[in-house]
């Protein structure tokens, strides 16, 4: 029997189109289990901010739901819901601070207000509501949670999540949103009618490297992170690196059109990345 009543259901939803899921094979089957609970509050809660055909309304109202059921775990009152009794029995067996849960919950509250960010900061700030909370879960996980390694941990998560912004350009714009900051888009004199239209001019081009570089700094700044962890962890994060390390590559190149054919990580490219990773731990 499952230790958690929702576990099939969350595998289906950790089977999203997301480059870098937060429940992996790698892990032992009870973390795996865990992170498998957390990656799908997490989607359900990010899917109702941004999929689909909901009203604005509709969508407060849906997450005002989940909101409650936090709200009840934290004060520990009694939990109906089966999944969130699911999450409840993570958040406990675990130590993790309810606090993330928060976070993450203002970022998808943020989703169906804010359309658009006005610098770079503005957007780091963001990132580390929407997706540094999951790299500190999975670190609780595995009992690395320490101000070190959660520093790391945070320059990773805003660096994968730049990098899926910057391959979901065009999606993001047809769904109202454009997560390049405007002071960027004037700069090199970018225009949303060039992402509607998929033209990526010249400018984008310019625009491509330093982009990029300032991903890779936010990378480098968070690759210790492979070394400071241990086991199974170690080898999950450094695969991660690898896979960004590539998709950064990818994105380099001259021919690479981002709002056409943004590059993708394969089942096979995650093989090699795992093998060649395997091969570099000492």
């Amino acid at each position: 029997m499952n230790q958690y009543l929702t576990l099939r259901k969350a595998k289906v939803t950790k089977k999203h189109y997301e480059n870098f899921p937060v429940a992996t094979l790698l892990f032992p089957k009870a973390h795996r289990d865990a992170a498998t609970i957390l990656y799908s509050f997490a989607r359900n809660a990010d899917d109702i901010a941004d999929e689909g055909d909901l009203t604005r309304n509709e969508r407060k109202k849906l997450l005002r739901e989940i909101e409650i059921n936090i709200n009840a775990i934290k004060h520990q009152k009694k939990i109906q819901a089966p999944f969130f009794r699911d999450l409840e029995r993570v958040i406990n067996q675990y130590s993790l601070d309810i606090k993330l849960f928060e976070q993450l919950m203002s970022a998808f509250k943020q989703d169906i207000e804010k359309k658009s960010y006005r610098n770079f900061n503005d957007l780091i700030t963001y990132c580390n509501k929407a997706a540094c909370p999951a790299g500190e879960m999975i670190l609780s996980l595995f009992d690395a949670h320490n101000k070190k390694n959660i520093s790391y941990s945070n320059s990773l998560c805003q660096a994968l999540a730049l990098i899926g912004m910057t391959q979901d350009i065009f999606e993001d714009f047809l769904k109202g949103r454009v997560y390049i900051p405007s002071t960027e888009m004037k700069k090199f004199t970018l225009k949303e009618s060039d992402i509607k239209s998929k033209s990526f001019n010249h400018n984008w081009k310019t625009f491509k490297l330093p982009w990029l570089t300032r991903i890779e700094l936010l990378l480098n700044k968070g690759r210790p992170l492979g070394e400071s962890v241990t086991g199974r962890l170690k080898l999950q994060i450094k695969i991660l690196i690898a896979g960004a390390d590539l998709l950064v590559k990818r994105l380099k190149k001259e021919d690479c059109d981002w709002f056409v054919d943004p590059p993708k990580i394969s089942n096979f490219d995650w093989i090699i990345l795992l093998v060649k990773t395997i091969m570099s731990i000492k």
